[in-house]
């Protein structure tokens, strides 16, 4: 396992980079007062420049503001919209099910089985609203939602009315279906705009809706979403919500999970503190809610024997990351009521009353309010700042609290003494946190005598690489640009801090000179991100099993010790090579197999060019290195389009020979296709919604998505006992088709190639001799002679390509930093312009909570029981 999906990774292209220029400001930008304007040229401000972005322009423009950011995370944030749309749906009573399914084409689906958006027609005072359907309304129109009352939302955690609309804008193409009132109704969007204008497909008895959306490429840099990342979240959103059912499947790979809890966050607790020691066997559960204000609060709590406090927070269902006022109510009333209960029955002593901190050792618990009117931190919601709420969680906790340490003294007991141990076992590691104290954050006075630091001073522009061994230090010294790359070799494998107590870990020299580069304290009370030394951390280890462990021990004490350095994004692991290429006494380094693809291709069009034919055999054209290049990069992705089309049962020449069989006559691909299940008939395609309504009038079929139903069931006979009964058809909208038709416009186009090369294989004559091919590859070789190599169709040329490009070519896997001198390690890994670092993300801290605890904790079996699960999934096995 990389241990960088420990927490979960993002990729980050060069992140850093050298310091900046100074800023030079135009003559023209602040004109003195009273100065007459510029007659003419470029750089005015004027009534010209003021404008008005309409719609969903602004979304688009600023995505950043919607969704926190484009990359992965914003990306699954898209998801997190439209699910907690469903969550809202399932609080206000009418849900159970919601089923997300990650597409074969990239897109993804979130159904549930609620009451279905409405989709009547809108009334407005606007006349350009007015008469529109409604969920043209929610798709289209910011701020438009049913979360400004609360007739039909008591409690939920969609407020803006934002969600959807910014989905659908931020995606190349949106499809809602809504079951109401009977009738499955349809509507697409392209970025944010009508495609197609909401109609009837067919009858359902049972409400629902399905969103499927593909993220838009030209504003996201990669529109892959996770599995993993997906499933942590809405394990969460399972366990916080016990009457409710999610499931979550992926076509690609065919892995699926279904979550459903009925214990709710007692479960929740459980999965953390599994393969530990608890203190008490039971969690702590209770509720409390306020029926005048329309608060409720639900905490679950269990201590264990390890050093760590976990403590998620979550409001309306949604996890505040950065608390809160719940949060602190919570932290409050606990402190008070333990440090009350041990006083009162005599456990301090002459001790110090534990601090917070201390109590809160060896402590899991799940802090959930639902909050009729939350005020949210901007639209990604990660921290909650009603006052109310405080209050209203301090005086819960406390009251209930109290009541159960009362009736249990036992455990009440071995929790109060685990606090007090742990305000022993600070005082006695007091001394050693002094040593990771300075005067100040850009102070090197005291710094570690190992550390190799940079000479700038803008904390934001400097990094510091933690680098495995000396040897690997040494080479990143030479090779480093001193101005702002730091580097700090660490020798060993340092203490995995899951399983040690602070003043074992301030002991242990590694970590201590770690902690005193940085210079910013550890520790929920000392932690100070003000005096942080640098803004990038960087691990930089072996591409070996050594330097995944020695990855992950770093990865468990940032985790563990400093976890405001992974929620802000400045914890980054570096992507040393895998493999060394060589050909005629030239070496480059190669990052992955990804890399390793491209290179291959660009050695094999070094010279190459494309001669094309005709049928007779006759040259048409030829392309050059670079127009062939462009081809590659066009065949690849008809290839990928291929593939889905695989995948769903579709042979792609069958396919292709359909166009033949478009009814205008514009030798277009079928975007519709409907399976009739148990009939002997073979699937139908079809090129407009007119033809597929007609087809299933014909033939008395009442269509069903299969989607929807793994959420609702389908009812096939219409009401009433003398009406006739329908036989059910299986729709389903091939959205590839888009990509296919704009594909082959290019190669036509660009190349003046047809896709119906794509599979052509020679023929032969009368005789049995194969006739020639429709491609060639020609080459000229070290003596000027021109090397020939023949490729029958287009679906063969990448693979073509590849093989030139593998020839004289010696492929070395690549291990260690060692193995690289100061220069090679500057152009591979630690150059910005060239470097690919893996930034790591606080995107599911409960998943990230329960992979630390089997990976590093003292537990066996859950550890080996993880290995034998995921053994098939590890690639580059150092053996």
């Amino acid at each position: 396992m990389d241990s960088s999906s420990s927490v979960s990774s993002a990729q980050a292209s060069s992140p850093a980079h050298a310091p900046a220029a100074p800023v030079q400001v135009p003559a023209n930008a602040a004109a003195p007062a009273g100065s007459a304007p510029p007659a003419s040229g470029g750089g005015q401000y004027t009534e010209a420049n003021i404008k008005v972005l309409e719609g969903l322009d602004a979304v688009r423009l600023r995505p950043g503001m919607y969704i926190g950011d484009t990359t992965t995370r914003g990306l699954h944030h898209l998801v997190y919209e439209i699910v907690d749309n469903a969550i809202d749906e399932h609080m206000a009573g009418r849900c159970f099910s919601i089923f997300i399914k990650l597409n074969a084409d990239g897109s993804l689906s979130v159904l549930d089985d609620g009451s279905g958006i409405p989709v009547g027609p809108y009334q407005h005072d606007n006349p350009t609203l007015n008469g529109r359907p409604t969920v043209e309304i929610v798709m289209t129109v910011l701020h438009a939602g049913g979360k400004f009352d609360h007739d039909s939302y008591k409690v939920s955690g969609g407020l803006h009315g934002v969600g959807a609309s910014v989905v659908n804008a931020l995606s190349e193409w949106l499809e809602v279906e809504v079951a109401r009132h009977g009738k499955l109704h349809t509507m697409s969007f392209e970025r944010g705009v009508v495609s197609e204008e909401l109609h009837v497909i067919g009858e359902r008895a049972k409400t629902g809706t399905k969103v499927t959306f593909k993220p838009d490429p030209e504003l996201f840099p990669d529109t892959q979403f996770r599995y993993d990342t997906l499933a942590a979240r809405l394990r969460e959103l399972a366990y916080l919500n016990p009457g409710l059912t999610i499931r979550i499947e992926e076509e690609l790979t065919s892995r699926a999970d279904t979550f459903s809890y009925p214990q709710g966050v007692a479960a929740f607790i459980r999965s953390f503190n599994e393969g530990k020691n608890v203190l008490h066997l039971e969690p702590v559960c209770f509720k409390t809610e306020d029926a005048q204000t329309g608060l409720i609060c639900e905490i679950a709590l269990q201590y264990n024997d390890s050093y760590n406090e976990t403590i998620l927070s979550f409001a309306n269902n949604i996890n505040t990351i950065e608390g809160g006022t719940h949060l602190s109510g919570f932290k409050t009333s606990l402190t008070r009521a333990l440090n009350t209960y041990a006083r009162g029955h005599n456990l301090l002593k002459n001790d110090t009353p534990p601090t917070g901190e201390d109590i809160r050792e060896g402590l899991v618990a799940i802090v959930s309010v639902k909050v009729p009117d939350p005020q949210f931190e901007g639209q990604t919601k990660t921290k909650l700042g009603n006052s109310e709420v405080e209050g209203f969680v301090t005086t819960a906790v406390y009251d209930q609290l109290s009541s159960w340490l009362e009736e249990h003294p036992a455990d009440a007991r071995r929790i109060c003494q685990k606090g007090i141990l742990a305000a022993q076992a600070r005082e006695a590691a007091r001394k050693a946190r002094e040593l990771t104290r300075r005067k100040g954050a850009l102070d090197s006075g005291g710094l570690p005598g190992k550390l190799y630091d940079c000479t700038s001073r803008d904390v934001q522009n400097s990094e510091i690489y933690l680098v495995e061994g000396d040897s690997a230090g040494g080479s990143a010294k030479s090779g480093r640009d001193h101005r702002y790359q730091a580097i700090l070799p660490l020798k060993g494998k340092i203490l995995n801090v899951e399983k040690a107590r602070l003043d074992k870990i301030l002991g242990f020299e590694e970590i201590r000179i770690i902690i005193q580069a940085l210079n910013c304290g550890i520790g929920t009370d000392d932690f100070d991100m003000e005096k942080l030394r640098y803004g990038r951390i960087i691990i930089m280890t072996d591409a070996d099993v050594d330097g995944s462990h020695i990855r992950t021990l770093l990865l468990t004490f940032f985790f563990r010790q400093m976890p405001e350095l992974i929620r802000q994004g400045r914890v980054y692991i570096a992507q040393p090579p895998l493999y060394q290429v060589t050909r005629n006494k030239k070496s480059q380094f190669v990052l992955n197999e990804k890399r390793m693809h491209a290179v291959l291709t660009n050695l094999g069009l070094e010279g190459l060019e494309l001669v094309c034919f005709d049928a007779a055999h006759h040259e048409t054209h030829r392309l050059g290195s670079t127009a062939l290049a462009g081809l590659l990069d066009l065949l690849q992705q008809v290839q990928d389009n291929v593939d889905i089309l695989r995948r769903r049962g579709i042979v792609f020449n069958d396919f292709l020979a359909l166009r033949s069989h478009d009814p205008e006559g514009r030798h277009r691909l079928p975007r519709i296709r409907v399976q009739i299940p148990g009939s002997l008939d073979h699937d139908s395609y079809f090129w407009s919604e007119a033809e597929e309504e007609r087809f299933r009038h014909e033939r008395n079929l009442k269509e069903t998505d299969p989607d929807l139903d793994q959420v609702q069931d389908v009812t096939l006979a219409a009401p009433g006992a003398d009406q006739p009964t329908f036989r059910p058809a299986i729709r389903k909208e091939l959205h590839e088709v888009r990509d296919l038709e704009r594909l082959f416009t290019r190669l036509r186009e660009e190349h003046g190639l047809s896709i119906d090369d794509w599979a052509i294989e020679p023929g032969e004559t009368l005789s049995g001799e194969s006739l020639p091919n429709r491609f060639e590859l020609h080459r000229l070789d070290a003596k000027g002679q021109t090397l020939v190599r023949p490729v029958p169709n287009l679906s063969q040329i990448v693979s073509a390509v590849l093989e030139i490009g593998k020839i004289g070519l010696e492929i070395k896997r690549f291990k260690g930093l060692g193995e690289m001198d100061a220069e090679q390690l500057w152009e591979t890994t630690m150059n910005p312009a060239n470097r690919v670092l893996l930034r790591v993300a606080w995107d599911a801290a409960s998943k990230a909570e329960q992979l630390f605890g089997i990976l590093m904790g003292e537990e066996v079996e859950p550890r080996r029981k993880y290995i034998e699960d995921h053994a098939l999934e590890v690639k580059n096995l150092d053996v």
